[in-house]
């Protein structure tokens, strides 16, 4: 994971990934078909790891949908600004490989519908309890939401810091999503 989040799906060569596991390439066959094949069981598991940790938060958080959406992503933040903004492996994948991989495309495919499926889910409670606008479904808003967010990750590895990313969520949560009042349209 950590060679494909630095130097990417071609920058990242199958025999650095049997040198650095320690692992002969007949091995390596034995297991995957191919390196396409290994990636997305990577995809697989980097998002398999990620969802259970926003899972175990959600669950376990007493804060209202939009303060957990808030927290979720000042997290995030945190790591990447650990990690030397190296952004987001499936981002990464996705802006480097789209869908040129099947198999890849696919898992990507889905670790995105698994977090925006439990971000429409954090909306829809959100728009339930009156702190998130009611007139675009939640599903959208969630799309919508995570659009931007993968935007301002591309911007984050263009300016090097995660500035940006800081100032989207408050943009996103307090105007664009806040809830319309009956009868106005939200200003921009």
């Amino acid at each position: 994971m950590e060679l494909l989040a630095e130097h990417g799906y071609h920058g990242t060569g199958l025999k650095k990934i049997l040198d650095t596991v320690n692992v002969p390439k007949g091995s390596f066959y034995n297991y995957f078909a191919s390196k396409e094949i290994f990636v997305s069981e990577i995809i697989k598991t980097y998002n398999l790891s990620g969802i259970k940790r926003l899972d175990a938060y959600i669950e376990t958080s007493a804060e209202d949908p939009v303060t957990m959406i808030r927290r979720i992503h000042e997290a995030i933040i945190l790591e990447l600004d650990a990690k030397g903004m190296k952004g987001c492996l499936m981002g990464n994948l996705a802006a480097e490989i789209g869908n040129t991989s099947h198999p890849c495309q696919l898992e990507m495919k889905t670790a995105l519908q698994a977090w925006e499926d439990r971000f429409a889910i954090l909306i829809k409670n959100a728009q339930e309890q009156d702190l998130i606008r009611t007139d675009i479904e939640a599903s959208e808003l969630a799309d919508l939401f995570w659009c931007t967010w993968q935007g301002g990750m591309l911007k984050m590895k263009i300016d090097g810091n995660t500035d940006y990313l800081k100032k989207i969520v408050p943009i996103m949560l307090d105007t664009l999503l806040k809830p319309v009042a009956k009868g106005k349209i939200t200003p921009i």
